[in-house]
């Protein structure tokens, strides 16, 4: 089994980028991947849990977020970094994340066998 992570960094709003990289991590997962997932940059907007997308006709993908323990994806992450840049605080994320600092996120990519950023 090989350790994959994806590495968000787009902001839900002005692309589809978040979405299509939802899609792909849970069909890695789907087929017995060992699959983490890190939100970097605006990737940390993806996880506010009171995101309102009518104003930008996007269908509201970060709920689903929440199927990550049934596809068995244990490794969430958040670069802490990228929270305190956008005056976010780990509180108010919606989903159960690790936060990580930049040491953390070097020795995390040390242990994958592929890196996939989005």
């Amino acid at each position: 089994m090989r350790n994959i992570l994806v590495i968000q960094q787009h902001s839900p709003f002005n692309s589809s980028k978040g979405r299509e990289a939802l899609d792909l991590i849970l069909a890695m997962a789907a087929v017995e991947h060992n699959v983490s997932v890190l939100f970097s940059g605006d990737a940390v907007y993806q996880l506010l849990s009171s995101q309102d997308h009518v104003d930008f006709k996007l269908k509201a993908y970060p709920r689903s977020f929440k199927l990550f323990a049934l596809y068995d994806i244990e490794h969430v992450y958040v670069c802490q970094h990228a929270l305190q840049q956008r005056g976010i605080e780990a509180h108010d994320i919606s989903i159960r994340a690790k936060v990580l600092d930049k040491t953390d996120i070097a020795l995390l990519l040390a242990r994958q066998h592929q890196v996939i950023t989005s």
